[in-house]
């Protein structure tokens, strides 16, 4: 190993994560598990495999993560829960890889047009048509597809419109980041990281995926129980995003971008004591979700459940490879 790789990232504070996660059992998931899961998953991902082929621009190696994590943070789902939920999480990876350039190509102007009009699609899917047969295209017909699905699951009347405001958030928050590359790649300044953090708790996407989830699981609800809810979501957020950016720094860095490791960076930190700070602060989101899902009246326990597993969940994947993007294969095992 490289002296650039002991210094670098994943040495010493995420094998020090490692460690930690491997004594916690706190989100009660183990080994022993991983056969169950396998096997549910090799259940799911060829009818959602079938659905993918009609819209071929969504990356096939996005299918077994996408269910995987559902089925270990929702064991109980029947399979047509799974089946709707996987296809919200691969509009995470997909809309994720439009904006991020991996899908299509497109100048500032057309894909934040295109961003809107991901948006509208989840209004009204009749109102925008998508019957060009290009990759954007063909990601906003399996938008469209998703969306008609989630209004006729059982808790579209209560939930429908928390999914679609989440929705709107990850695609302004693709919308605001791309402005802010732009203008620190043309003039030099950089957001504030609070600025970078309340936009990146939602372009992770994981609260799009789980009001998704209420969507499906239609649980008893009062309005009085928003708040909650809220904090549960922007939690698991953050929780996601500073582990999210502790695996992505180098990559982000090599095509001139920035994410919270390298604004604390500018600030004076270290890569060591950023990475350290990232950690720390993304255990402590993870803490604070837990505590906001024992306040949850039984009803969304569930769901809430859902929140804490993918927390614990994520931040094992983090620690071996990018989520949102896959990594070459090192001699690090999984």
């Amino acid at each position: 190993m490289s002296t650039r790789d002991q210094e670098g990232k994943h040495f010493e504070v995420v094998r020090e994560l490692r460690n930690q996660y491997s004594a916690s059992k706190s989100a009660g998931f183990g080994k022993e598990d991983l056969a169950r899961i396998q096997a549910r998953a090799a259940e799911i991902i060829p009818e959602l495999a079938a659905w993918r082929e009609r819209f071929p621009a969504i990356a096939a190696s996005r299918l077994k993560p996408s269910v995987t994590s559902l089925l270990v943070a929702w064991p109980d789902a029947t399979r047509e829960q799974l089946l709707l939920l996987s296809k919200v999480g691969l509009m995470v990876f997909s809309i994720d890889d439009v904006a991020d350039g991996e899908i299509g190509s497109l100048p500032d102007d057309a894909l934040l047009r295109l961003l809107d009009r991901y948006i509208a699609t989840t209004r009204n899917p009749e109102a925008v048509d998508w019957v060009a047969t290009d990759e954007v295209n063909t990601i906003g017909a399996a938008l469209q597809d998703v969306t008609r699905l989630l209004l006729r699951a059982p808790g579209a009347a209560r939930f429908m419109s928390l999914w679609q405001e989440h929705f709107r958030r990850m695609c302004s928050g693709y919308q605001v980041e791309l402005k802010d590359k732009r203008r620190h790649q043309s003039e030099g300044p950089l957001p504030s990281l609070d600025s970078y953090l309340e936009v990146g708790k939602w372009t992770v996407g994981a609260s799009m995926v789980f009001t998704g989830a209420l969507v499906v699981q239609n649980p008893p609800f009062e309005q009085a129980q928003a708040p909650l809810l809220e904090r549960a979501l922007a939690e698991i957020g953050l929780a996601t995003r500073w582990m999210n950016d502790v695996r992505s720094l180098e990559r982000e860095r090599a095509e001139g971008k920035f994410n919270s490791l390298g604004l604390l960076m500018a600030q004076g930190c270290s890569e060591a004591d950023a990475e350290r700070e990232a950690v720390e602060r993304s255990d402590q989101h993870l803490t604070t979700l837990e505590d906001t899902v024992r306040q949850l009246p039984d009803a969304l326990r569930t769901w809430g459940r859902m929140l804490v597993m993918t927390g614990h969940f994520s931040r094992g994947v983090y620690m071996k490879q990018e989520f949102h993007h896959a990594e070459p294969k090192s001699g690090d095992k999984p």
